[in-house]
């Protein structure tokens, strides 16, 4: 009797991992045939994708911030895998052509002299900026994407600027690694915070709903205890509400993920960031089939108190990403989606028409304080309030890989 019973369980188990198997075939064939539709756009390889400036909460105060995105060669599980479901940053990368390390010095370069400006000029320094963000549009401390010499480069420079106290950059788990801190450590002494996307610690969600490509979250642990071994920060991005889940399983999920991001694998900040649309990606192939709505901002409200109903503290390093009052030094965003914004989504999360705006302003308003209560300042609105909550009810008896096949499956 027991070896019937362990025989079933392996088959329901061989089972099982057929259906994931297929479901994942099935979901990165379709990321791969979007990823067909990138448009391979003249860049110049000396030239930066974009630079803006916004506010960031800082050692207890909001401080002006720089982001800095390199033109890069482009995120290698993107070029390798597809890529995750809602990101499309590959296309604003060139896809023929090699950035090389002397492409990113004149692109740094131009940071450090104040030339990359466009329009009416201004008196510019980094000294005027505690906090630095630079981005390569995948992973800077993968040497394939971008060469160790060139981020030697950029932090050796760096080090010059005492007014800047900070530097954030991003990288998947895989890539943070003894040799590229060290490196780094050599040249730079100031605070640096590594971005990771972890977007969910549940395996299919992470895997099918998002094609992270991140097996095994023992990565994650070695790669935050690597990164505090070099006294670095760990930042964990966690994208909220990928395709095939619904409004309620998406913020239960992000609930349950940013609290294991600070207890289980000790980051030190969390950035939950809402899914936007960019084309070219499966989040948006989904919402032009009917399937997908970007999430509700109302949502964001419930996952920040989930978030501290499980953790009681009033010190989490909790922020909400997308939302900022930018000003455009330089780039794409500067000429509008249809020329040149080919990294900016059409479409990020929203209420409706009559409180959107009022939520992104209290949205701004709690990434400078980290304090809930400025989201519970936006009373429920008539138009669109009861529908939120009617949404979230909304329940799917189909497992992750049904959904899949009923959605991407071929007869």
């Amino acid at each position: 009797m027991a070896k019937n019973g362990s025989n079933l369980l392996e088959a329901k188990a061989e089972i099982a991992r057929r259906d994931y198997e297929s479901a994942s075939t099935l979901v990165e064939e379709e990321i791969k045939a979007l990823r067909a539709n990138t448009p391979n756009l003249p860049f110049e390889k000396t030239k930066l994708a974009e630079v803006e400036i916004n506010k960031f909460f800082y050692e207890g105060k909001a401080v002006d911030r720089i982001m800095i995105v390199l033109r890069s060669n482009g995120c290698q599980h993107y070029k390798t895998n597809g890529g995750c479901s809602m990101c499309a940053h590959l296309n604003g990368a060139p896809l023929t052509e090699k950035i090389t390390h002397q492409n990113y010095v004149e692109q740094w370069n131009s940071v450090l002299d104040g030339s990359f400006l466009e329009g009416e000029k201004r008196d510019f320094s980094l000294n005027d900026f505690p906090v630095v963000c630079v981005y390569n549009l995948g992973s800077l401390l993968n040497s394939e994407e971008i060469q160790v010499e060139t981020v030697k480069y950029i932090f050796g420079t760096l080090n010059a600027y005492k007014g800047v106290r900070k530097v954030i950059i991003e990288s998947r788990a895989e890539y943070v690694k003894d040799e590229i801190l060290a490196a780094i450590k050599e040249v730079y002494d100031g605070v640096v915070e590594v971005g990771i996307g972890v977007e969910s610690t549940d395996f299919m969600v992470r895997e099918l709903c998002h094609h992270k490509a991140i097996e095994d979250t023992v990565i994650l642990t070695e790669a935050v205890d690597t990164l505090h071994k070099y006294g670095m920060k760990a930042l964990a991005y966690v994208n909220f509400k990928p395709v095939f889940l619904t409004e309620k399983e998406a913020i239960d999920d992000a609930i349950k993920t940013s609290v294991d991001c600070f207890r289980k694998f000790h980051f030190d900040a969390v950035s939950v960031e809402p899914t936007s649309l960019q084309e070219n990606s499966l989040a948006n192939y989904m919402y032009e089939l009917g399937l997908y709505r970007v999430p509700w901002l109302w949502s964001l409200r419930d996952i920040i108190h989930g978030i501290y109903d499980e953790i009681d503290s009033l010190k989490l390093d909790i922020r909400l990403g997308g939302y900022f009052d930018e000003e455009v030094l330089s780039g794409s965003q500067g000429a509008g989606f249809a020329d040149r914004n080919e990294i900016f989504p059409h479409m990020t999360s929203s209420n409706c028409s009559h409180c959107t705006n009022e939520f992104v302003d209290a949205i701004k308003q709690f990434n400078m304080t980290y304090d809930v209560r400025d989201l519970d300042l936006v009373k429920p609105c008539k138009h669109c309030y009861k529908l939120w909550q009617e949404t979230k009810k909304i329940k799917d008896s189909r497992s992750i890989t049904e959904r899949i096949h009923d959605i991407l499956g071929k007869e």
